[in-house]
């Protein structure tokens, strides 16, 4: 079966730019094909069904919630509020017909991957406008989201992979996990992988997970599958808690997985307010907004706590993103490189 439905953007979910989503951070599974985004999902029933993620607006124009906003952004899928009638396009092909109720699961977790709706307008509009360092990191990701993982599994052994290590390599050890230990389809001629299961990595020696590229993390991979598998654990209930604090201790009780890596994981995997500390966010932080002096872990943490509230996950997004790039508007050579577009 083949079915195409549409997500409508929401006023505070815009501006909205699906452009962001296809250059940036695109892990496997998820594959850029054209203008649009593509994975392999596997539903609890065994079935197998591709998704296909596009954007469409019923303008022909570039339109603009902050005139001034976006100088350079030119190709840009940006929805405003100014007439048009932005969505997700959203395609599902199965080899066999999915009901309704596997249809409407698909819909809503991908409304929610696609950050469908978040409030943004505040931030974009209002915020970055105010703020000299935001604005200039957003004007050519004007209207940026992030992108949530579906499931908490795949969010922690991400964080995980990310440890120590640049974005080259975090787009390698992905595509190769993926390739060997996912399960496979082929749909028009194409072979498809979805992310691997706690399942079939807990059986898997750590060797085989090793010559993907991952280093010592390789122990940290396989124990957490096999904590999973032998607690009988489903990570994703966590996203049933709201307490930030208490799903940040619950991260933590897996192998690799400390302060940093658990404050990750819960900005990619849970939607939640965080700001992470690392190498870079740190300096980010040091260079843009104290001068160059080094600051405890704890005052910033406070500082975007004050400045920033509910929206700090967005401001991370956009200090850490391109920032050697835009940072030179502002007369600052950024020394770290962020590596974010896609290779």
């Amino acid at each position: 079966m083949d079915k195409t439905f549409f997500i409508p953007i929401p006023e505070k979910s815009q501006p909205y730019n699906f452009n962001f989503f296809l250059t940036h951070y695109v892990f496997a599974p998820w594959i850029v094909e054209g203008e649009e985004l593509v994975r392999l999902f596997k539903q609890s029933s065994g079935k197998f069904v591709l998704v296909r993620v596009g954007f469409k607006s019923q303008t022909s124009h570039l339109g603009r919630a902050s005139p001034k906003a976006l100088p350079a952004a030119r190709g840009v899928h940006l929805a405003t509020i100014r007439g048009d009638s932005p969505a997700l396009t959203i395609t599902l092909q199965s080899k066999t017909n999915l009901t309704e109720v596997e249809q409407k699961h698909l819909k809503d977790l991908l409304s929610w991957i696609f950050a469908v709706n978040e409030e943004v307008k505040y931030f974009y509009e209002v915020i970055c406008q105010k703020d000299p360092v935001l604005k200039a990191a957003s004007e050519e990701i004007y209207g940026a989201h992030l992108r949530t993982d579906p499931y908490v599994f795949e969010s922690v052994l991400g964080v995980i992979m990310a440890q120590n290590v640049l974005f080259k390599r975090i787009y390698e050890m992905n595509r190769l996990l993926c390739g060997k230990f996912g399960e496979k389809q082929n749909f028009n001629g194409k072979i498809y992988h979805t992310f691997p299961t706690p399942e079939r990595l807990a059986k898997t020696d750590i060797s085989d997970i090793r010559a993907c590229k991952v280093g010592y993390r390789d122990k940290y991979i396989k124990g957490v599958a096999e904590k999973i598998v032998r607690e009988k654990l489903n990570l994703d209930d966590l996203r049933k808690v709201k307490d930030i604090q208490k799903i940040r201790e619950k991260l933590i009780e897996l192998p690799g997985v400390g302060p940093y890596t658990a404050d990750l994981a819960v900005a990619i995997g849970f939607r939640l307010p965080t700001f992470h500390m690392d190498l870079f966010s740190r300096e980010a932080l040091y260079q843009f907004y104290f001068k160059g002096k080094k600051i405890t872990d704890e005052k910033l943490r406070k500082f975007a706590d004050e400045k920033w509230g509910k929206y700090k996950a967005h401001a991370m997004l956009l200090l850490t993103t391109n920032t050697d790039v835009w940072a030179k508007k502002l007369g600052i050579e950024f020394r770290l490189k962020s590596g974010a577009k896609n290779p």
